[in-house]
């Protein structure tokens, strides 16, 4: 579990089981908001402790963007998030997809991300099945998302109290679905409700989304 350099000299986090092979399943992740902070450089490591080798690109590299560790003003992240643009981000994303297939030649690699990075994640599930074979998403808005075009299998979390995410949104997008999914509603639970560093985080939604997101991802990939 350490920073490494992948293509074009991008700065990212990779955290890898301890009995990693060729054919050990891999996970890119979409930053969110506050970079590859504490809480997603945690979740990386998860996803090893699971047996997913994983690697979190920052895509702030080169933009001057302050350490999103305990960082609790999101105003100093909304510029930075907003220079972001296709033509930047997703090269990054690819450059990580091959960097984990030069590494592990028989992976078959996930696209996950939490808010920022879930909207990210699910640009991903649709157009990039050569590239990725599920993905995997907390809380990213499905703003622009038709559940209809997804074409990978694809687990999902939503809170029912996230003011940004409609329910009826997420109920809509699920019914559209035509591909393998898992996605839940969680009562009670807010925005961001799997991140400890974060006043919304919700213990019992956080917990059983890993579940169920683990569970899921081990039975498609």
């Amino acid at each position: 579990m350490s920073f490494v350099e992948i293509d074009g000299g991008i700065r990212a986090y990779f955290a890898q089981p301890e009995a990693a092979n060729e054919m050990t399943p891999t996970v890119v992740m979409a930053m969110h908001l506050w970079g590859v902070d504490s809480s997603q450089r945690a979740a990386a490591d998860r996803f090893a402790s699971e047996g997913f080798a994983t690697l979190v690109p920052d895509l702030y590299e080169g933009l001057g963007a302050p350490d999103g560790d305990g960082a609790t003003d999101a105003s100093r992240f909304y510029p930075l998030a907003k220079s972001l643009s296709f033509e930047t981000v997703d090269p990054m994303i690819l450059s990580a997809a091959r960097w984990l297939k030069q590494r592990f030649p028989q992976t078959s690699t996930c696209i996950a991300g939490f808010c920022m990075g879930g909207v990210m994640a699910l640009r991903r599930a649709h157009g990039y099945r050569d590239t990725f074979a599920a993905a995997a998403v907390w809380y990213g808005s499905l703003a622009g998302v038709e559940g209809a075009q997804i074409d990978v299998p694809l687990v999902a979390s939503y809170g029912a109290e996230d003011k940004g995410i409609p329910v009826e949104s997420v109920e809509q997008f699920t019914d559209a679905l035509k591909v393998p999914h898992d996605v839940k509603i969680y009562g009670g639970a807010q925005h961001a409700f799997c991140d400890e560093e974060r006043a919304a985080y919700h213990a019992q939604a956080a917990e059983d989304s890993w579940s169920r997101t683990m569970a899921f991802l081990k039975r498609v990939m």
